[in-house]
């Protein structure tokens, strides 16, 4: 596995694409820049086949590239939990009252393609297995996507205090889905944050003082 990283434009989140070297198929993690040109001439250059776009939840610093790469590879699909989805079909425009003083523009993404409605659910991604782990607490439609020894964590799990913003989020849910996700996630895995770098999940875990 190749893991390409990049820093989306609004408020310096992480978009990641994970590459199958065996098949050179891809999938494409939180793209948070509106025409998602880096990504898709790595895509192009590198010959691949993007297979997936997943959000991990519905603000638009993870997502405000979704269309971009639906125009670009009109048979990618589009995975996330169902409340994310049913958040982000909804015009998107609060980021840019606050970062770009226009209030006029306003996005909308059409409905995922398949929807993680389960506490824990598993998609076969060519020889691989995408595990998602629901876990609302920054956001209603939060979730984490594990690849083989990799945890895509959006920002429930970041090197930075969580942040809740009193109206889709409450530390009472992410609390619960930390407690969920260490009965399940070894203290070694790797965290790719939605925000900041990489880490372990115990790094993490010592940093955080959660224990």
């Amino acid at each position: 596995m190749i893991v390409e990283k990049y820093v989306n434009e609004l408020m310096t989140s992480n978009c990641y694409i994970v590459v199958d070297e065996e098949s050179m198929s891809c999938v494409v993690i939180d793209p948070g820049s509106v025409k998602s040109l880096r990504e898709i001439d790595y895509i192009k250059s590198h010959q691949l086949t993007p297979d997936y776009i997943i959000i991990s939840h519905e603000h638009t610093d993870h997502n405000w590239g979704v269309n971009a790469l639906r125009e670009a590879f009109p048979n990618i699909k589009l995975v996330c939990s169902e409340e994310c989805s049913k958040n982000v079909a909804v015009a998107n425009k609060a980021y840019f009252l606050f970062y770009y003083d226009d209030p006029a523009y306003s996005y909308e993404i059409a409905p995922a393609d398949i929807l993680i409605k389960k506490q824990i659910e598993q998609l076969k991604w060519r020889k691989q297995i995408l595990e998602f782990y629901f876990t609302p607490g920054h956001s209603f439609g939060s979730m984490c996507i594990k690849i083989e020894n990799m945890l895509f964590t959006g920002d429930t799990i970041m090197p930075f205090p969580p942040y809740f913003n009193g109206r889709d989020s409450n530390r009472d849910d992410w609390e619960e889905s930390i407690n969920t996700i260490k009965e399940i996630i070894p203290n070694n895995i790797t965290i790719y944050p939605g925000h900041g770098d990489i880490l372990s999940f115990g790094q993490w875990l010592d940093n955080s003082n959660y224990r």
